[in-house]
């Protein structure tokens, strides 16, 4: 028998633009899409609530889940995951469904499996929605990197102000390494080089979940893309073309 508590709380961010609700589940057992029906009217009343507010939201859904796996030895072992939905922006309430949730969740667990061994899902662990006001500033798609990634110097921030282009840029400056001390974020390194990658019938910024055609398109490249929640790393795609050149794409 499952049982939930839905906790009506959450964290506040940017004077109160940002707002983090929890719906806490105990020993809810799998499959997520059970759960996320159960919470249906109280997910979208969350959300509709604030689309009331601030006419427009930008916003995504957070799921952990504890896994486990028995050894050839019969030791039962046990890890946790953390997983999101792609963020969304929406401004009509008849939008707002439970479905892409379902759909983007089970991908992400389907690629966590792909990385690991034999993992099996035992539970849900928490539950969350995150959403803040949406204003459309000035056209760039540059955001500056969290302090605690740019800390460890290991990520590439292209610079483009005037398009978005974000996302080839960021395959470009793993395929032509420019040194530090050139700025390695200038994007008058990679634009040159924009003509090498096949773009056929994609749009820009390009989403996740095109992520897949643009790999179709250009067989010799491979493509991880990585967010953080909390500073912790969610996987967003994991490429199943192991062999190719592969890139690490983090969507802050």
């Amino acid at each position: 028998m499952n049982s939930y508590r839905r906790r009506r709380c959450g964290k506040y961010a940017l004077q109160g633009a940002v707002q983090s609700h929890h719906f806490e589940v105990r020993t809810w057992t799998w499959p997520n899409s059970e759960y996320l029906r159960v919470n249906e009217v109280d997910i979208i009343s969350r959300l509709g609530e604030a689309l009331r507010v601030h006419q427009s939201i930008k916003w995504y859904a957070t799921m952990d889940v504890a896994f486990y796996r028995t050894t050839p030895d019969g030791e039962i072992q046990n890890t946790t995951g953390r997983f999101r939905t792609q963020r969304a922006v929406t401004s009509d309430s008849s939008e707002l469904s439970v479905d892409r949730m379902i759909d983007d969740f089970l991908h992400a667990i389907e690629a966590f499996n792909r990385l690991g061994s034999q993992w099996k899902v035992d539970y849900i662990i928490d539950f969350s929605v995150t959403l803040a006001p949406f204003r459309p500033a000035q056209r760039s798609s540059c955001i500056p990197t969290p302090t605690h990634i740019a800390a460890k110097k290991c990520v590439v921030n292209v610079q483009n102000r005037n398009d978005e282009l974000c996302f080839l840029y960021s395959i470009l400056a793993h395929i032509h390494r420019v040194e530090p001390k050139q700025n390695q974020s200038r994007v008058c390194h990679y634009r040159p080089h924009l003509s090498e990658l096949d773009t056929t019938g994609l749009t820009f910024p390009l989403p996740v979940s095109d992520v897949v055609n643009f790999e179709r398109l250009n067989e010799d490249i491979a493509v991880n893309v990585i967010t953080f929640d909390e500073r912790q790393p969610i996987l967003l795609y994991v490429t199943p073309h192991r062999r190719r050149n592969t890139s690490s794409i983090c969507c802050c």
